[in-house]
């Protein structure tokens, strides 16, 4: 939304706002469906019941057409020596360096390709930027046939979670919908056009869960599209309070590591499953959860490789997600550094799909914690289990031996709940690593209102020193 249409839309009335808003899907709607994103949903909805042998076949011919449309027409791959293709074997993408966001900070005629109009490219350009977790937002270019492409595998998805095409949808997410300085409801608004009820992140508070339960049950969606930050607290009123009537089909999480008592609390308050996902606005890679639970790599999408010391992560490890992406001809994107990391898992799947799959998504390179000794800390948010008087905390390390714990504390917040929370840290990060408690009044969302629950500041600013 541009800047004028957003202050158009910021002084403007309820029913105005939706009905804006409205418009604005109206246009969505036109770049991200139609017919090649029916075409190509057809086509995923064959695909993934492919076999190994023809995955892997299916991800050479595409991975041997985008490194030739890169390297031949893409500046920044063109001032790189050319590979050899065709490729016979995935393992040769190795051979090929790693890919840095500051290197696609370059200017647009430096990373995009020359081709317009043809070769697959199309004429009209659209700008999607990223949130920028540390600060450095990025701007990615592509065209309207990459956008339906993308929302074909998201539609694919939906299908995996029970959820009809039309279907009604609560989204919970970073748009500024809502006014901050606002205390009364309703905190959401109305997408006419994609019948989606479009929830503020940042209103979310003890006082406020009320109103969003009497709104999310006036709209009954069939679905809810949430970070499970935002989810979370709703879910815990509804089972504290015994509330049993939000019964959605699906809850589809993303953005955000999903913890597994997260899940616990939102999959019992909805009576539903919770399907996760990752992905970006890069469109490099797209990881999905299937019925049975597990973290597929959707392989049409593109490839995926879990790194760790520059080397591929055995099953059971933690490494960077290196993604290159099979949609996007106008910016292709060959062995992108994420800065995300996942664990790597091994065997099939009683899904009986043949995809490749991950044991877990754990979050951002900067978002553990990292010990003196050099070990990578994940997965800290079962020390929070045992203490049930804390309504949100953070976990920041802020030097290198060194962190606290912020907490918003329910009344019932005690110093003995203090120390447990202190020892079992403890017991995870080890003697070397320093910790305080201190209590906030509120934890602030990312400005596109994700919850950060570890922040690793000391790799952050790092990270945007001068090279």
């Amino acid at each position: 939304m541009s800047d004028s249409l957003a202050a158009l839309y910021g002084a403007s009335p309820l029913w105005v706002q939706n009905a804006l808003l409205s418009v604005y899907g109206l246009r969505l709607r036109f770049l991200r469906y139609g017919r090649l994103q029916r075409r190509y949903l057809a086509e995923l909805q064959r695909t993934q019941w492919l076999s190994e042998d023809q995955i892997r076949a299916l991800q050479l011919e595409r991975l041997t057409a985008l490194v030739r449309h890169a390297y031949e027409t893409v500046p920044l791959y063109q001032s790189r020596p050319k590979p050899a293709v065709p490729f016979t074997d995935l393992a040769q993408l190795r051979d090929l360096p790693v890919l840095s966001k500051d290197q696609l900070r370059a200017p647009r005629s430096r990373v995009t390709s020359t081709l317009r109009g043809r070769g697959g490219v199309g004429r009209r350009t659209v700008e999607v930027h990223t949130g920028g977790t540390t600060g450095k937002p990025l701007t990615i270019y592509c065209d309207r046939a990459t956008l339906q492409r993308n929302y074909a595998f998201f539609e694919r998805l939906k299908q995996w979670a029970g959820i009809p095409r039309g279907a009604r949808v609560a989204t919970f997410a970073g748009r500024t919908i809502v006014s901050p300085g606002q205390t009364k409801p309703p905190f959401w608004r109305f997408n006419a056009a994609a019948n989606t009820l479009l929830l503020s992140s940042y209103h979310i508070s003890p006082d406020t869960l009320p109103h969003y339960v009497q709104g999310l049950r006036a709209f009954g969606p069939d679905l809810i599209d949430s970070y499970p930050s935002s989810l979370r607290p709703i879910a815990r009123y509804l089972l504290d309070e015994g509330i049993s009537d939000l019964r959605p089909r699906a809850v589809i999480t993303s953005s955000e590591t999903l913890d597994a008592d997260t899940r616990r609390v939102i999959e019992a308050a909805f009576g539903c499953r919770v399907f996760d996902h990752y992905g970006a606005a890069e469109m490099a890679a797209f990881v999905t959860q299937c019925e049975a639970g597990t973290y597929h790599v959707n392989p049409e999408f593109g490839i995926v490789e879990v790194v760790r010391d520059g080397q591929p992560a055995g099953s059971g490890e933690v490494g960077e997600i290196i993604a290159t992406g099979f949609l996007n001809p106008v910016m292709p994107l060959i062995r992108y550094a994420t800065g995300d990391l996942a664990t790597v898992a091994s065997g099939p799947c009683r899904c009986g799909r043949a995809f490749p799959s991950l044991a877990r998504i754990e979050g951002r390179a900067d978002d553990v914690v990292v010990t003196p000794e050099g070990r990578w800390i994940g997965r800290l948010d079962p020390i929070f289990k045992s203490v049930s008087s804390l309504h949100e905390t953070r976990i920041v390390q802020d030097r290198a031996d060194h962190v606290r714990v912020e907490v918003v504390p329910l009344e019932t917040f005690s110093t003995a709940d203090r120390d447990a929370l202190v020892s079992a840290l403890g017991h995870r990060l080890g003697p070397s690593m320093s910790i305080d408690v201190v209590q906030v009044n509120q934890i602030p969302r990312t400005a596109a209102g994700k919850f950060p629950a570890v922040v690793n500041l000391v790799r952050r600013q790092a990270a945007e020193q001068p090279s």
